[in-house]
């Protein structure tokens, strides 16, 4: 895709959880999975902000009309997780982090902390809202030779964690609400996907830097705000996986650029949309499983006609997703179970003379498209207006929505985007003063970045480029620094065992710093050679609690002397004279396989290669 002529524009919007206490109660941010002590349930309105007027998101959740249901636990919630006692004084150390990442990205702190209340009634929060703290604005991000902009960061709780849906019911935990979270949103400055990548790895190494931040799936998560030339900004939240960053963008700018093409061919013909009509009676007969237990249980299937949008509504738009799906989505969000559109039919138990029906019921024309839900019935009339309404702004514009980031790099609708409606001043905590003492004490102490971090690993140790970066990024950097200066191993072993041997054990931590002290001694004294490592973590890891030498033994790699290894290699060289005469140099890579595979874990490569070496010039000067 040409990125500049369509006029991308990506802003992101970094969201870290903090490893510190929860930020508003001094309860523990630990996660539950035992059965609660408590179970409260509650429903949620949305009311009218500073403005005077409903935000729109808050209005969808509203509508649909869910039970929430918290699930408390003694030991690790409080009265201020359940909205029943004011929230304390915020976490001095998550404010100090806030502080600590404002510096680093030079930008300007507010002289007074404010928290907000942001109106969210999706039940993620039992007060119906989420504090949030503006702590600077403005910075800046280097990126090679081009600067992004920041925009905010702020400083605001994490939500419940949702543990279970069922109709008209959401469950969530609440040990993950009031876990401090910073937000750090840049400009829409990111021109590709590649680059917004780039930037989220960037960030992310710096948040890392200030040794405050959580880690593993879930503790880190990327929202994207894309947009291109005549299309509209689309927010996509919940993005973990940072790889996966340019996926999202480039299946986003295919949605958009898909539905502009709708918008050029609807705006060529007469589009409208019919009235919600009861097809019930007309599907009375219908073997469609979904059709029947809506009839049977007491409620209808509702069709409306789509005048000129024949072929429309199963146009892909992204890969595997039609533009039936937005529809689809959007009646969902309002509380239908789904949707059928014409495009599809006859399928899922609907046969061609249902479909037949259906379009004479509804007077659908050649031109035209239809689409049905099956529900209560005031839940069919809601959600059929719904999807309607969305097809028609279809030949308008492309609305602005947030939509969820899905597994496979896809997003679907979530809410529309929200607006400042949605925000006003906490009641119940004073504003806070940021003291310059307090900046200057920081000041102090700023890690260093990501990028002087790795260029000290590569000149200090001697580590490659991709080793150093990985290394910086390691849950083991600490004790990688250590370990070079207590044992006589080579760093650059070191390194590779905690990035990749490491790395596929089911159980990363499980094995402490003083196994590897062991480990790295012992190979450092000829035990074993570095690739007997992988094993031995993998047995060892089985049996923490045995020692070093008793896990060699049992995976059988006690090195081998070198008189032996020359031994062998000798052995397999005069086996292999011919090999030697036809290919002479070339052979070295077919014989070193054989090599390995019988003293594998129990002699150096590098030490194999030289003698190899040497046993191959000898028969090749003979010859």
């Amino acid at each position: 895709m040409d990125y500049k002529k369509l006029e991308l524009k990506i802003g992101l919007e970094i969201h870290q959880q903090l490893k510190t206490g929860k930020l508003f109660c001094r309860c523990p941010s630990e996660t539950q999975e035992n059965n609660p002590d408590y179970i409260v349930e509650r429903k949620l309105r949305a009311v009218a902000g500073e403005s005077g007027t409903i935000d729109l998101a808050a209005m969808q959740a509203e509508v649909r009309g869910n039970i929430y249901s918290y699930n408390f636990y003694n030991d690790s919630n409080c009265l201020v997780e359940l909205d029943e006692e004011p929230p304390k004084q915020m976490d001095a150390e998550s404010l100090s982090t806030a502080l600590q990442m404002s510096l680093l990205l030079d930008s300007r702190i507010v002289d007074e902390l404010h928290v907000m209340r942001k109106t969210v009634i999706d039940g993620s929060n039992t007060t119906g809202f989420q504090r949030t703290s503006l702590v600077a604005t403005g910075g800046v991000l280097k990126i090679e030779d081009r600067e992004i902009r920041i925009q905010t960061i702020c400083l605001e709780e994490d939500s419940a964690r949702i543990v279970g849906r069922e109709d008209g019911k959401v469950s969530y935990n609440l040990d993950r609400l009031g876990v401090p979270l910073i937000e750090i949103a840049t400009d829409p400055d990111i021109r590709s996907p590649d680059e917004a990548r780039e930037v989220a790895k960037i960030i992310g190494g710096m948040l890392r830097a200030t040794e405050k931040v959580k880690r593993g799936i879930g503790t880190i998560r990327q929202d994207l705000n894309i947009s291109i030339k005549n299309g509209t900004r689309i927010e996509i939240k919940g993005v973990q996986e940072l790889n996966l960053i340019p996926k999202y963008a480039v299946s986003e700018i295919r949605r958009q650029t898909s539905l502009l093409e709708i918008k050029e061919e609807l705006s060529k013909v007469k589009i409208s949309a019919g009235k919600p009509i009861n097809l019930s009676k007309a599907l009375a007969k219908t073997e469609s499983k979904i059709l029947r237990t809506a009839i049977d249980a007491g409620g209808a299937v509702f069709g409306a006609r789509l005048s000129g949008f024949a072929g429309i509504l199963g146009r892909e738009i992204q890969e595997g997703r039609r533009f039936g799906t937005e529809l689809s989505e959007y009646a969902k969000a309002y509380g239908a179970r789904g949707l059928f559109h014409s495009d599809e039919l006859p399928a899922y138990g609907i046969s061609e003379s249902e479909v037949e029906k259906i379009r004479k019921e509804l007077r659908v024309g050649e031109k035209d498209a239809f689409i049905l839900i099956a529900d209560e019935e005031e839940n069919c009339r809601k959600c059929i207006s719904i999807a309607s309404d969305r097809a028609l702004i279809a030949a308008k514009e492309i609305p602005g929505e947030t939509r969820k980031a899905l597994p496979d790099g896809n997003s679907s609708y979530m809410r529309p985007i929200a607006s400042s409606a949605r925000m006003y001043p906490e009641t119940d905590l004073s504003p806070e003063l940021i003291q310059k003492s307090l900046l200057s004490e920081i000041r102090k102490s700023l890690p260093k970045m990501p990028r002087e971090y790795v260029k000290e690993l590569r000149k200090k140790y001697g580590l490659s480029q991709n080793l150093a970066e990985k290394m910086q990024r390691s849950d083991f950097l600490k004790m990688f620094e250590r370990l070079t200066k207590e044992t006589k191993a080579d760093p650059v072993i070191i390194a590779s065992t905690f990035t990749n041997a490491v790395k596929l054990l089911d159980e990363e931590f499980i094995l402490q710093e003083q196994h590897y002290m062991e480990l790295f001694n012992a190979l450092s004294e000829g035990n074993f050679s570095k690739e007997a490592v992988p094993k031995i973590l993998e047995e060892w890891s089985k049996n923490p609690d045995k020692n070093l030498e008793a896990i060699v033994k049992k995976t059988g790699i006690k090195a081998i002397s070198e008189q032996d290894l020359k031994k062998l290699i000798k052995e397999i060289v005069t086996q292999k004279k011919e090999l030697i005469k036809e290919q002479k140099g070339r052979a070295l890579q077919p014989l070193m396989g054989l090599v390995m595979k019988e003293v594998r874990g129990k002699a150096d490569g590098k030490i194999i290669m030289k003698i190899l070496k040497e046993e191959i010039e000898r028969v090749d000067r003979k010859a």
